[in-house]
């Protein structure tokens, strides 16, 4: 007779049970010893790699003669995770808000007084007891009036403090009392495989405090917008039309990003995605939600608490970008083609025009719009800058005095 525990395998020597029922019986529990000492090794060998990794932590409950085994992500101090889900939600659904848009109307049937049309919904998050809200620019982009629905049941109008197209960050303000602000965590600690719960309203607020859970799916995910690439944190916790604004919560309950965009198949069509930022993808994709990093919002939040708008550093020119193909067909260099001047700044006064093709930034190569953004993120207001040009099949370099966007 012949048994496998995983290990090795053991055979039982042949007896006759009627002739040695003694011997039988004490290889029986010689048996059992070896049995239980290879348990023993490999629920060891199993702690070990759990404590080693921290990963796939299995907890095991002994209640009579039932085992009830609770798998949780992550392991806390105190081992007490069985309902660390509905904790976070407890925690931090308060913080978080429903916010519905209206645009101006003209009476009902096109006749009578003013009036507010319905033009959406989506969520936003509390972050001071001062009443101000934090939401995606594009919940409120074009709203005539916002209302703030709370999760006690209170709403109120909302003034629009200040919004930034390019990060699609927008800051609104209530006048109420017996705020919960939210938590606001560190981005940048984030590891991927993290557990992740988003809450909002998505589809309005039929489904308002709508939790859903997942993990970190990726890290400084770089995808394109309409000003460039954006850095973004990818998740597979269910993001929903509805869901814009509303936060991205760690184990502890801190949030560590705003929703903002979900990708998915829309049929190969050429229309926005349902957030209106990215453009549709050709393919069905599944689980392919994103965030943005706290840490990257909480400076432009302050900004738009104190402007209204965020200010960046420009050249002050409008440029269009020149393919290799329209290079070679009218003989110019690839570049940034100066379309327009702005006058009274820095490119004016160091005497660059229109037609000018911009072909490198102080010392870099620059072919796309891009490339030159990334190259005045790193400049502060008031930096001088080199720009070449090529104006009349001549090169030039001049220095260019960065001024401020004034929120544009």
């Amino acid at each position: 007779m012949e048994f496998n525990n995983g290990f090795e395998n053991y055979r039982l020597p042949d007896v006759n049970p009627k002739n040695d029922k003694k011997s039988l019986g004490k290889m029986v529990k010689r048996y059992r010893r070896k049995m239980f000492m290879s348990f023993v090794a490999v629920a060891l060998v199993a702690a070990l790699a759990g404590g080693a990794l921290g990963a796939g932590i299995v907890k095991y409950a002994d209640t009579g003669n039932t085992q009830v085994v609770n798998r949780y992500l992550p392991l806390s101090s105190d081992n007490n995770n069985f309902n660390l889900i509905t904790n976070i939600v407890k925690a931090v659904s308060p913080s978080v808000v429903g916010i519905d848009t209206y645009i101006s109307g003209y009476g009902a049937y096109g006749y009578g007084g003013n009036s507010y049309v319905e033009e959406g919904s989506g969520s936003g998050i509390i972050i001071d007891s001062e009443g101000h809200i934090v939401t995606n620019d594009h919940v409120v982009e074009g709203a005539s009036k916002i209302t703030v629905n709370l999760s006690d049941g209170r709403k109120f109008p909302a003034q629009l403090v200040g919004k930034d197209s390019r990060t699609d960050l927008a800051v609104l303000k209530i006048n109420a009392t017996n705020l919960t602000p939210a938590k606001l965590g560190d981005s940048s600690k984030l590891e991927v495989g993290e557990l992740a719960v988003a809450i909002g309203n998505p589809l309005g607020d039929s489904f308002a405090g709508t939790a859903t859970a997942g993990i970190i799916s990726g890290l400084n995910r770089n995808l394109q917008s309409d000003y460039g690439p954006v850095n973004l944190i990818q998740t597979d916790a269910a993001i929903n039309p509805g869901n814009s604004g509303g936060p991205l919560v760690n184990s502890v309950g801190e949030v560590i990003g705003i929703t903002s965009i979900k990708l998915t198949s829309t049929g190969g069509s050429s229309s926005g995605d349902p957030f209106g930022l990215f453009q549709s993808q050709s393919v069905p994709l599944e689980g392919m939600g994103f965030a943005i990093p706290i840490n990257e919002a909480k400076p432009i939040i302050e900004e738009l608490i104190r402007k209204g708008y965020v200010e960046r550093p420009v050249i002050g020119v409008s440029v269009q970008q020149i393919t290799q193909q329209q290079a070679n067909q009218y003989n110019i260099p690839v570049g940034l083609y100066i379309a327009q001047v702005q006058q009274g700044s820095g490119a004016d006064a160091a005497g660059l025009q229109a037609g000018d093709i911009i072909t490198a930034v102080d010392g870099t190569n620059v072919t796309t719009f891009n490339q030159l953004e990334n190259i005045l993120n790193n400049h502060k207001i008031g930096d001088v800058i080199s720009v070449t040009v090529w104006r009349n099949g001549q090169t030039l370099t001049v220095n260019v005095k960065l001024s401020g966007s004034n929120g544009q």
